[in-house]
């Protein structure tokens, strides 16, 4: 009762928006039966400022670079640069650039256990801050239920969001707990976490791009703090994309002499309730 009446206080003091923009994974299920992940970089509770992302290219006003797309399964890393397909995206009349990765055998998935999805910037610089900003985003999906890689850490060289149960299998309403470390795995005690929301149910045809598809409540993007040994709880109150922002797992690291910070995101689909 103690810790969630903290929770409560924290979400109170902290509703606001901490991080430009994030970039989402968003599972998808077509018609067809066909399995995607479409990944978005934009501010997922209000749907405002989609920002194009493309590998292998330098930032530009509305085009961010991307230094990787890849999968992690059983230990092992595969790039998905050849797999992922570059499209474009459309929130708000703002149509900008994105990217689809098919999940099937051709793509590399195939076989029981987990698979995490990982989409890395290149680190940016920001003039206001001085400083280089580096977002890293990650997904995970899982055939078969058998555990094989969520509980471990998979970022080399930077800070992460782990999670303490199983990141596919959370209910509306069910307590979502993880821990944070950073670029060298020690966990961060009173790190702040940004939650944000975004209204999508793995049934939809498609991300509801409208004003009424976002939805206007504090919850939807807050921040709370990890506890005293680094880990921190949340309950989800609705299904939806419920995403996880690492903001304080940086560790003194220099690019061109100047101070790197890393955004170090987790994404989890969130389900109703099986009552």
């Amino acid at each position: 009762m103690k810790n969630f009446v903290t929770l409560v206080l924290l979400i109170l003091l902290f509703p606001i928006s901490v991080t430009a923009h994030t970039t989402v994974l968003i599972p998808h299920t077509n018609e067809d039966g066909q399995k995607t992940i479409k990944v978005l970089h934009f501010h997922p509770s209000t749907g405002s400022d989609l920002m194009g992302i493309r590998l292998d290219i330098e930032d530009s006003k509305y085009l961010k670079g991307l230094d990787s797309i890849f999968m992690i399964h059983q230990g092992e890393e595969k790039k998905l640069h050849t797999v992922a397909i570059p499209d474009y995206y459309t929130v708000r009349d703002e149509k900008r650039e994105t990217y689809t990765i098919p999940i099937n055998n051709k793509s590399g998935f195939s076989g029981p256990g987990d698979y995490i999805i990982v989409v890395k910037h290149k680190a940016h610089w920001k003039i206001q801050e001085e400083l280089y900003r580096q977002k890293v985003a990650k997904f995970c999906l899982n055939y078969g239920r058998f555990i094989t890689d969520w509980p471990k850490r998979l970022l080399k060289n930077a800070p992460e969001i782990i999670p303490l149960v199983p990141p596919y299998s959370v209910y509306a309403g069910s307590l979502f707990r993880a821990e944070t470390v950073n670029d060298e795995g020690k966990l961060i005690p009173h790190a702040r976490i940004q939650v944000e929301y975004l209204n999508y149910k793995l049934g939809d045809m498609a991300l509801d791009t409208t004003t009424i598809g976002f939805i206007k409540e504090d919850i939807v993007n807050t921040i709370i703090l990890t506890d005293s040994n680094g880990g921190f709880s949340f309950v989800p109150p609705k299904e939806g994309v419920w995403t996880f922002t690492l903001l304080d797992g940086d560790n003194n690291k220099l690019v061109q002499g100047k101070r790197l910070e890393y955004d170090s995101s987790l994404s989890i689909l969130v389900n109703q309730n099986e009552e």
